[in-house]
């Protein structure tokens, strides 16, 4: 190479870095306030629409699908959350999540699965090859949804057009948390069986998990380690499920992670919170648990998931700030920690 063209290559080249930086420092700069402001405990600014009930034929599994939908009222073009509710729950009792999340920008469908008190479900008597019966029929559920969307958009009043099918998140609280991280790669051993419970769906973008259900007998310990998309987790420190814990402690699993199990890696943000339990004192799920109602673990579950969604669906710079911030600690009075693990 002749001095000639190093002396031009070495121009180029410290002209490319000085544009680089250039570009760099007039980024603007996120303030304190503005990376508190994505912990969005409130409602938001969309007013939204609710379809109570609508079902679709589900001839596979011999039924119609019941679900509920929530969705801002204003035209735009907005990601898709489902959310599988827990094991003998209500999915009424969830809209506390819905309705927020809704409120800030996204459609949130709520299946209502074979093991729904609403459709006169019972854990008596309920064997283990019971539960793998309702475990299968909840996945096949949420890929029926998926696949029904055109339908959906054309029979729900208002909800054309706005599903953006290219940003979708699944959700679920108990075992509705263990039907969703199955959906995003997570597997299951059966001992028993020898077989593995698995998915092969696709199609999410990222997961939510409330009361992750590693407390339960049947489930291996932070079985989330295995999800393929970014994955959020709210639990706290009396989060038993009465299926999953006797005498408030774990009991031996039913089920195991495969002995090859993969661990991609993809951000687990943890939210932690002291006195939570697993139905935030009947607030979700069941509204006959002891109380008292605890509206302060379903607000900053909100607020810390909202900032959640909006990092990894919005790309938000100050949300993802917020996530790694810590300061969800100085704000809720020392209740809760959010970390990545």
């Amino acid at each position: 190479m002749s001095c000639q063209i190093k002396s031009c290559f070495a121009v180029s080249l410290t002209l490319l870095l000085l544009v680089g930086a250039a570009a760099c420092s007039t980024a603007p700069a996120i303030s304190e306030a503005d990376i508190r402001s994505a912990y969005k405990v409130g409602p938001g600014p969309l007013s939204v629409k609710i379809e109570q009930r609508t079902q679709l034929s589900f001839p596979a599994l011999e039924k119609d699908l019941r679900m509920r939908i929530a969705f801002p009222e204003a035209p735009g073009n907005y990601p898709l959350i489902v959310f599988s509710h827990g094991n003998g729950c209500l999915q009424d009792l969830y809209s506390g999540f819905a309705d927020h999340w809704a409120s800030w920008g996204y459609v949130v469908i709520q299946p209502v699965h074979m093991d729904s008190r609403e459709l006169g479900f019972s854990m008596k008597g309920a064997t283990l090859e019971k539960m793998n019966r309702v475990v299968t029929s909840r996945l096949a559920d949420v890929r029926f949804v998926l696949d029904s969307l055109d339908q959906l958009e054309v029979q729900v009043p208002g909800l054309n057009g706005q599903i953006d099918r290219s940003r979708m998140v699944m959700a679920g609280h108990s075992m509705g948390a263990g039907t969703a991280m199955l959906l995003n790669g997570v597997q299951m051993f059966d001992p028993r069986s020898e077989g593995i419970i698995a998915s092969d769906e696709g199609r999410f973008d990222a997961l939510i998990i409330i009361s992750e259900p590693s407390n339960n007998r049947m489930m291996p310990n932070d079985p989330w380690r295995m999800a393929k998309v970014p994955t959020f987790i709210a639990t706290g420190s009396e989060d038993f499920s009465m299926a999953g814990a006797r005498g408030g402690k774990k009991s031996r699993n039913a089920y195991q992670l495969p002995a090859n199990a993969e661990f991609p890696d993809q951000p687990h943000y943890y939210l932690y919170m002291d006195g939570m339990d697993h139905y935030l004192g009947g607030l979700i799920c069941r509204e006959d648990k002891s109380g008292p109602r605890d509206y302060s673990a379903l607000e900053i579950i909100n607020g810390s998931s909202v900032a959640f969604l909006d990092a990894f669906l919005e790309a938000d710079r100050a949300a993802q700030d917020f996530l790694d911030s810590g300061d969800i600690t100085g704000l809720t009075d020392g209740r809760a920690t959010l970390e990545l693990r």
